[in-house]
């Protein structure tokens, strides 16, 4: 039963509705009537809302199954961890060259990186992010403590897997071929901005174990890696799509694709269905100009048994021995003989890209690797007369004249003169310019002998003090001849 409420609106309506039914005949009344109570009946029950459920409410995101999602939005770095959940891996963008993050678990105990043990929690903490591995998380909310980047979300990395374009099954070598591949979680792309600074994609081609294939035994050839940055073949940067070329520049045979996804704590390999390398359908055929000739010619040749002869451009270049490059384009089935100027002497390279499709359809790409000719010089004949010795009377032998051997040159002699000359010079130099005497080497042995000789030589006697009073008495004997005092 529907509970219509009116208002003075609702009378004024029915008011008018009225009078204009009491001029209608039957079937419009009716009508009218309809109308007007489904009108009423709508404006009468509108939907209710619900406070604890309206979409501008602030709420924790359960964290409880990855199904259908692959990350939540932080709500003051905050979020919740159901009882159901037994492992989770996060990752947590937070600002470049930060520290790491603090996990806040719900009873107020912290989790550091230092933490990690390898078992329950494993943590590897980059220059900006932290890829966190938690084993039985406790239930209820989280709080992530960093400079968490704005608008940041928890990344749930659970059944992760790699997806990569499919290579065609056969190929042809030198062909290069553009792929993608992308990072699926909780069967959605993962198209989180900073995501590929946490992962690397690599690529590589394993060669046949067959003993019966070409290149049994070879070496596995390195793609590269996968870039989402934007540049070269990538059309997007940070879109999720990872872009790669491959430059298949391998032997002819059998080969296994393989892809690796890695990060610091988790890695997957992706391997797909062997592929054929078929050799190139593109040929060169050279005729060297003769020794008077103007120009050499180059024939770029076909193999039309799985290539549309009429679908096929080239474009390149030719390189000639001074360094001079001359470029050509070439377009369907026009003259595929390139005519090379004889300029000079040396090696000619001819570089090209080769552009096309398969009898099935399917466009290619080839760069060619370098076709070089070498134009030698011509060698001169050299004519070399070989002059006999005369014939001579073999009764009578030549006496052959031995001539004395030249003295050698008296090398001691020279330089000795030399030194006697820088001697006698610098003489006289010091007697007559400077004006000098020339030190006696021996004046100081001498004289250090002398005074030796005079420390030890005894010292003079003393007079006795008698022969001093003989002498006080001869003294007295002088006569005195000074005259008396009065």
């Amino acid at each position: 039963m529907i509970d219509v409420r009116l208002t003075g609106l609702n009378k004024a309506l029915v008011t008018l509705i009225s009078l204009c039914v009491m001029k209608l005949n039957n079937f419009k009344r009716l009508s009218l009537w309809f109308l007007y109570f489904v009108t009423f009946t709508i404006m009468a029950n509108p939907p209710l809302v619900n406070p604890s459920t309206a979409e501008n409410a602030a709420k924790l995101e359960l964290l409880k199954s990855v199904g259908g999602n692959n990350e939540i939005r932080l709500l003051n770095n905050r979020f919740r961890v159901d009882y159901e959940v037994e492992e989770v891996m996060m990752v947590f963008f937070r600002k470049r060259g930060s520290s790491p993050i603090v996990l806040v678990r719900p009873d107020g105990s912290k989790l550091y990186p230092k933490d990690a043990n390898g078992n329950e929690l494993e943590w590897h903490a980059d220059i900006s992010y932290d890829l966190i591995k938690l084993k039985s998380p406790m239930p209820g909310p989280w709080q992530a403590v960093g400079r968490i980047l704005p608008d940041s979300k928890i990344m749930i990395i659970s059944d992760i897997e790699l997806q990569a374009d499919l290579l065609p099954s056969t190929v042809f070598q030198y062909e290069k071929i553009k792929a993608k591949a992308r990072v699926i979680n909780a069967d959605q792309i993962v198209r989180e901005r900073n995501f590929r600074s946490v992962v690397t994609l690599k690529a590589s081609l394993y060669p046949s174990s067959d003993s019966s294939q070409d290149n049994f035994g070879s070496d596995i050839h390195q793609f590269g890696e996968f870039l989402d940055n934007g540049k070269g073949l990538d059309e997007r940067p940070r879109d999720g799509e990872f872009t790669i070329e491959y430059d298949l520049s391998v032997g002819n045979g059998e080969w296994l694709p393989k892809y690796w996804l890695n990060t610091e704590l988790f890695s997957r390999e992706l391997t797909q269905e062997p592929i054929t390398v078929l050799p190139t359908p593109i040929i060169y055929e050279e005729e060297l100009a003769a020794d008077d000739g103007r120009y050499h010619y180059v024939t770029i040749n076909v193999d039309d048994t799985l290539v549309d002869d009429n679908s096929m451009v080239f474009t390149g270049e030719i390189k000639f021995p001074n360094g001079d490059i001359q470029t050509f384009n070439i377009e369907g089935l026009q003259s595929r003989r390139l005519q090379i100027f004889n300029s000079e002497y040396g090696t000619y390279s001819i570089t090209t890209q080769a552009f096309g499709t398969t009898k099935e359809g399917r466009e290619f790409v080839m760069a060619l690797p370098a076709h070089q000719f070498l134009v030698r010089a011509p060698l001169l004949e050299e004519t070399t007369q070989i002059e006999l010795p005369e014939m001579t009377d073999m009764s009578e032998p030549e006496v052959v004249e031995q001539k004395a051997p030249e003295p050698e040159f008296p090398l001691a002699l020279v330089i000795l003169v030399n030194v006697m000359i820088l001697i006698i010079g610098f003489l006289v130099i010091w007697l007559f310019v400077l004006k000098r005497d020339i030190p006696n080497p021996f004046a100081r042995f001498f004289n250090k002998k002398a005074m030796e000789e005079e420390e030890i030589a005894p010292l003079p006697k003393q007079e006795k003090p008698a022969k001093k009073v003989e002498e006080r008495k001869e003294s007295d004997d002088i006569l005195d001849l000074s005259l008396p005092e009065d």
